[in-house]
């Protein structure tokens, strides 16, 4: 099991911490060595059961890489917060992230069509049944992969300040400012059809996602 070292006590690991701040995230950073060098690349991603699926080109550099099952770390941050203390050095953020490591095995073709539906679902709640089905070029064109989530952690941080006790009598502000992830208004296609009405249930479900 991959362990939290640095501030230890910050370290989760049980599968509904490590699901909840998945499902909230939309982006991963997928780090692995190719020809000898290192590669970070953001991408989306959806956690399904115990797994983190990434899709994409089947043609490009990283899903070739993956398909093939080299070895990656993917991690997730979501920031909540940013702590403002009296010194320079203690001032942070409040955060819930996730790291993962292990070897991807590429999803077969029978599983692809329905994991890619589900993934959509993950991305962008309450689409279900609103877009049409997937082409076969599309499917043809398109790499699923899954990643195993037996080598994840989190780490999450949301405190107050952490100031030297010597400190606490300057005059500097100290506390909390919250970050909070929130949808604006849909802004619907140029060439949308009339009749189509807005997808409120979709942001609804969207916002709750993020929060």
């Amino acid at each position: 099991m991959l362990r939290v070292r640095q501030t230890p006590a910050r370290g989760h690991y049980d599968k509904p911490t490590i699901h909840a701040i998945l499902d909230a995230s939309l982006v991963g950073h997928v780090s692995f060595v190719d020809e000898g060098m290192p590669v970070s690349i953001p991408t989306a991603i959806a956690r399904i059961e115990d797994g983190l699926y990434l899709h994409g080109n089947r043609s490009s550099r990283m899903f070739k890489l993956l398909a093939g099952g080299v070895p990656v770390s993917v991690s997730t941050c979501i920031v909540d917060g940013l702590v403002k203390a009296r010194s320079g050095m203690h001032c942070s953020m409040n955060y819930r992230s996730v790291v993962i490591f292990g070897k991807p095995h590429l999803v077969s073709d029978d599983e692809k069509p329905e994991l890619l539906h589900e993934i959509v679902q993950k991305l962008i709640p309450g689409t279900k049944d609103d877009y049409r089905d997937h082409l076969a070029k599309e499917l043809k064109a398109t790499a699923l992969v899954r990643l195993p989530l037996d080598q994840a952690s989190a780490k999450i941080r949301a405190e107050g300040v952490h100031d030297d006790e010597e400190d606490a009598p300057l005059a500097h502000w100290a506390g909390v400012i919250p970050i909070r992830r929130v949808t604006d208004a849909a802004v619907p296609s140029d060439d949308l059809p009339t009749g189509v009405d807005e997808p409120v249930e979709m942001q609804q479900q969207i916002q709750a996602m993020l929060a």
